[in-house]
């Protein structure tokens, strides 16, 4: 799906997902983003203050209109009971008082509280995480957050690939040198404000917020046009081409020409290998507890720190099946994985540790097949920054960690970069294998040091 400023109109006519951006100043709102939706709310001015509607804010949610009771506006969400008194800058919230930043107002039956008000009313009744990003009017309920990872190629022709974790459809507006995608519905979320690609094509990509919406602007010296993905989630910018006269005519008839659609880059993806499993348990720890269920939990754990991160990723088994060393290899190399990682647990030791390839005796490559035991060769230096980069993650989130090289399979049969992160037990002893805390947080680092050793690689597979 491809649209450029020359054929914008009709494309949004024809597809419908596209809508021009209006110039006019919209009017102040605040978007809540849900797992299952999200709405907006219209944000008012009394006297210099900006103030919501507590029906728009919590009646998406499931919330009951407001009933006046002894003086008391009423409503009830989540089987909680929320009271606010007219002129009053505190309302009750499960039997708690809770400060609303200034007072209410009711105005002809409908009762408006100051929009700081929105994080304790909707914290303390719903009893869930709240993420307000008060400058931009934007609030998070739960961890649904979108996350998008940029991926820029300087090669014939520049292209700036943005990936997301869950499918968008943005708004795209085209100004000069810039073009912008305006996210109004979804809860895109970015650590990062700015991105420099150098002087050419694409020069740069900046993350805002602002009035409920979320918005990537790319800007660069040269008219982009856009590819959208069937599945939603790859949004791709670049130059436009030059109109050419008469193709045809200078094309050789048994050589056709190739279009830009038909190039086919292959995804970049990380493999999870969740070792042992079938009969081979790995490490028994107690009589329960089992290496190859705790790196089933950690691996899926990792596929979704990963996604959220706009990061593809596939687990070489996702159930408990037994696959020899040399099949995971194989399997690996014959889908081009751009990452391999294998996760272990087991003693002896504590922490965290993290192995990448040690090629005991480098065999020199030759011609077209590579030797097995040292088909890691090519990728040695970019495993070792893997490994590096997860380290360095590790250590910023307070894990104890051990970085090494070890001459292990399968690490030293993989084609592309590969590490192996195993899970030791902590000072509290091995219930902290599976402790779900901790293995977010391994999983977490893990996909962090992924993401930066990625940028550096330039997202190779």
């Amino acid at each position: 799906m491809r649209w450029n400023k020359a054929g914008f109109a009709l494309v949004i006519f024809v597809l419908g997902w596209l809508v021009p951006i209006s110039g006019a100043t919209p009017e102040p709102q605040l978007t809540v983003y849900t797992a299952q939706a999200s709405y907006s709310v219209s944000v008012l001015d009394r006297g210099g203050k900006p103030y919501i509607s507590v029906t728009d804010l919590l009646s998406p949610l499931g919330a009951s209109s407001p009933q006046l009771k002894n003086k008391e506006w009423r409503m009830e969400l989540n089987k909680a009971e929320i009271r606010f008194s007219p002129d009053k800058d505190k309302a009750t919230v499960r039997g708690h008082q809770a400060d609303l930043g200034g007072r209410v107002l009711v105005e002809e039956g409908r009762v408006l509280v100051p929009l700081d008000a929105a994080l304790p009313l909707l914290s303390r009744s719903l009893n869930t995480m709240v993420d307000f990003h008060r400058p931009a009017r934007r609030i998070f309920i739960g961890s649904g957050f979108t996350r998008f990872y940029a991926q820029f190629k300087n090669e014939d022709q520049s292209s700036l690939v943005l990936n997301f974790s869950q499918p968008v459809k943005p708004d795209v507006s085209h100004d000069q040198d810039r073009t912008t995608l305006l996210f109004r519905k979804e809860p895109i979320v970015s650590e990062t404000s700015k991105q420099l690609f150098g002087d050419g094509a694409i020069q740069s990509l900046i993350y805002s917020e602002d009035n409920g919406t979320a918005s990537l602007t790319v800007t660069g010296n040269a008219a982009l046009e856009i590819t959208r993905s069937d599945d939603g989630k790859t949004i791709t910018l670049q130059p436009e081409k030059p109109a050419v006269e008469a193709v045809a005519e200078s094309t050789p008839q048994n050589e056709p020409a190739t279009t830009e659609g038909q190039r086919h880059t292959p995804e970049f993806f990380v493999m999870i290998d969740p070792s042992h499993g079938g009969s081979d348990k790995g490490a028994s720890f107690g009589s329960k507890l089992l290496e190859k269920d705790i790196t089933l939990r950690l691996a899926r754990e990792l596929h979704k720190e990963l996604e959220e991160r706009g990061i593809a990723s596939r687990l070489l088994r996702d159930g408990d099946i037994e696959i020899g060393l040399e099949r995971r290899a194989e399997i690996t190399n014959e889908q081009h994985a751009g990452i391999y990682v294998a996760l272990h647990a087991g003693f002896p030791g504590h922490g965290v540790r993290v192995y990448s390839p040690l090629l005991n005796d480098p065999q020199q490559i030759a011609g077209r097949f590579l030797p097995w035991e040292s088909a890691q060769s090519a990728a040695l230096a970019r495993s070792q920054a893997v490994a590096q980069a997860v380290t360095a993650e590790m250590r910023k989130k307070g894990l104890s960690v051990a970085s090494m090289g070890v001459p292990l399979r399968p690490l030293n049969n993989m084609v592309g970069p590969a590490i192996a992160v195993e899970l030791a037990p902590e000072g509290d002893g091995l219930q902290s294998l599976e402790n779900q805390k901790r293995q977010n947080a391994v999983a977490s680092a893990i996909a962090s040091g992924i993401a930066q050793a990625r940028i550096q690689m330039g997202a190779r597979p």
